[in-house]
C-alpha cells in the first residue's frame, strides 16, 4: 500500500479524515501515517475550515456526526474543493442519506463500518489515483456543447430507459419533447440490443427488471463504456441496493418515482452534459471507476444467458468514438 501511495504523480496524496470518534481518527493516523499527508478533523465545520486552507486529494468522512452529517459536510466540501474524491463511512443504512450522497455529495465509495483495513486502504488508493489523474481535466461543459442542443448542429445521443413498465419510456419522451430520442427496453437483453444499435449517452433504469437486479449490467456498462451516464429512477429503492449501485455502478443520480416533467428535463440535460465531459476528458473517467464485485464462492454460479449478455457488453463499440473518426 505504501509504495502505491507514494508513487503517485506529485508525491504523497493529501487525505482529510473527518470523524467525531477519537479512536477512529487514531486508527486512521496509524493506517496512513507513512503513506500520505493526513489531515484530521472531529467535526464538519473544522474540516471545512481546513479545506479552505489546504486542498486535498481525498476526503474520508463519517456519516453520523453531531452538528453536521457526513452528507451535509461533503456537499459543502464539494463546493470548496470539487476535485477532491469523497468517501463516506457509515455504520447504518439510512436510505435518504444514501440518496443524498449520490445526488448532492457525488460519493466515490461507501465504506461500511466496521471496515476491513485492506478495503479502506485500497479505496483511498483508488480515490487518490483518480484525483491526481483528473485534476487537470475540464469539469464543465456548456449546454451549447451538447450535440442536439439549440446551438449545436450535431445529433444528440439517445436516452435508453430500462423499465418493466412500458409506459415509463413514453412518459420520459413526452417530458423531453424533441430534444432527445428515447429508446425503451423491458429487459436487460433488449437494453443491450439498443446499445449495440444506437448512440446512447444516458441510461435511465429501474433497480430491477423482470425481477432481476440490474446492478451487474450497470457495472459492466461502466467498466466497458465509461462515458455512459446512468440514472436510477425507481419506486422500490432500498439502502443495500443503492450502495451496490453507487460502489459497483457509479450511478450519476438516484431518483424516486414519480418524477415531474421539468425535473426530468433538468436531470437529462445535466446527465448529457456529464456524458460529454467524460467523452472529452478520458482522464476524468478515473473519477467514476467502479468497485469490482466480490466473488462469493458460496453463491450460485451466474446463469449462462447473463454471462452471454455481459460478453456482449464487453464488445460494445463506442459509437461516439466511431462518429468522431
Amino acid at each position: 500500500m505504501s509504495n502505491e501511495m507514494m508513487t503517485l504523480t506529485g508525491g504523497k496524496p493529501r487525505v482529510l479524515f473527518v470523524d467525531d470518534e477519537p479512536r477512529v481518527l487514531s486508527t486512521m493516523r496509524m493506517l496512513f501515517r507513512s503513506s500520505c499527508e493526513a489531515y484530521f478533523a472531529d467535526d464538519g465545520q473544522k474540516a471545512l475550515e481546513q479545506l479552505r486552507a489546504q486542498p486535498v486529494d481525498v476526503i474520508v468522512s463519517d456519516q453520523r456526526m453531531p452538528g453536521m452529517t457526513g452528507i451535509e459536510f461533503l456537499r459543502a466540501a464539494r463546493d470548496i474543493d470539487p476535485h477532491a474524491m469523497r468517501i463516506l463511512l457509515t455504520g447504518y443504512s439510512d436510505l435518504n442519506a444514501i440518496i443524498g450522497s449520490v445526488n448532492e455529495g457525488e460519493i466515490f465509495r461507501f465504506v461500511n463500518k466496521p471496515w476491513a483495513n485492506d478495503v479502506l486502504i485500497s479505496t483511498v488508493v483508488a480515490a487518490a489515483t483518480a484525483a491526481r489523474a483528473s485534476r487537470s481535466s475540464p469539469q464543465q461543459v456548456a449546454l451549447a456543447d451538447i450535440p442536439g442542443s439549440e446551438t449545436s448542429g450535431a445529433r444528440a445521443p439517445g436516452v435508453l430507459v430500462l423499465d418493466d413498465d412500458v409506459a415509463v419510456p413514453a412518459l420520459i419522451q413526452s417530458a423531453l419533447g424533441n430534444a432527445y430520442r428515447v429508446f425503451g427496453a423491458r429487459s436487460m437483453e433488449e437494453a443491450v440490443h439498443w446499445l449495440e444499435q444506437e448512440a446512447i449517452g444516458v441510461v435511465i433504469s429501474e433497480t430491477r427488471v423482470q425481477n432481476q437486479p440490474v446492478v451487474s449490467l450497470i457495472s459492466a456498462l461502466k467498466q466497458h463504456q465509461p462515458e455512459l451516464v446512468t440514472v436510477v429512477l425507481t419506486a422500490r429503492a432500498d439502502a443495500g441496493s443503492a450502495i451496490e449501485l453507487i460502489n459497483q455502478g457509479q450511478i450519476y443520480r438516484l431518483i424516486t418515482k414519480p418524477m415531474q416533467d421539468v425535473n426530468c428535463r433538468i436531470m437529462v440535460n445535466s446527465a448529457q452534459r456529464h456524458h460529454q465531459q467524460l467523452l472529452q476528458s478520458p482522464a476524468l473517467q478515473r473519477r467514476y471507476e467502479v468497485e469490482k464485485p466480490v466473488e462469493n464462492v458460496a453463491a450460485a454460479p451466474t446463469p449462462a444467458p447473463t454471462l452471454r449478455l455481459l460478453d456482449r457488453v464487453r464488445s460494445l463499440r463506442s459509437w461516439m468514438s466511431g462518429r468522431s473518426n
